[in-house]
């Protein structure tokens, strides 16, 4: 009796072990941005969504802020032997420019930084005007580069000006944690 008392008593605690291990598990990875050899660890609040039907293949990822309204980060990656640090920047103040056909000014010139993983990011800030319905918005955009295992990786972020900061926050801590 008592072997058997014992005996449930540790398949019990494998199994709590085993549960604990695999909740922890899932929150780790509902908490990351994986493409190929490359990760993104997301602060508390982002997650991943859908890339929608048409974009360009390099869209690689959609992020999106709960605790920020309106607030998303795009990832690309620009695989091609014909990419360097110039042309991905000048990809990404093509579409700023696109994005803010009202006009845009930099905030913050390009920042050098390293990474969890190595890698040296370029980041840089800027702020955008769109007509919404007749109104001038002002948005805020982050841009990041660096160069990684798969590629070139370009992250534009789009929020509005009034939530400017807390993206930049955010949108560092994921540049820092890249591997």
């Amino acid at each position: 009796m008592f072997r058997s008392s014992f005996f449930l008593r540790l398949v019990s605690l494998t199994f709590f072990i085993l549960l604990i291990g695999l909740a922890s598990q899932v929150c780790a990875q509902e908490n990351t941005f994986t493409y190929k050899d490359f990760s993104l660890s997301l602060p508390e609040g982002w997650s991943t969504q859908e890339i929608p039907q048409g974009s360009e293949k390099e869209l690689i990822g959609s992020l999106k802020s709960d605790k920020i309204s309106a607030t998303t980060v795009l990832v690309f990656c620009y695989s091609s032997w014909l990419h360097s640090y110039s042309s991905v920047r000048i990809v990404g103040l093509k579409t700023i420019a696109a994005s803010y056909p009202k006009g845009q000014e930099m905030l913050k010139k390009p920042t050098k930084m390293k990474t969890n993983g190595g890698y040296t990011a370029a980041v840089e800030f800027w702020k955008g005007a769109v007509d919404a319905g007749g109104l001038i918005v002002f948005l805020r955009s982050p841009m990041g580069i660096m160069e990684t295992k798969p590629g070139w990786i370009l992250m534009l972020g789009f929020t509005p000006d009034s939530s400017g900061d807390q993206l930049e926050e955010d949108f560092v801590k994921m540049i820092q944690s890249a591997k």
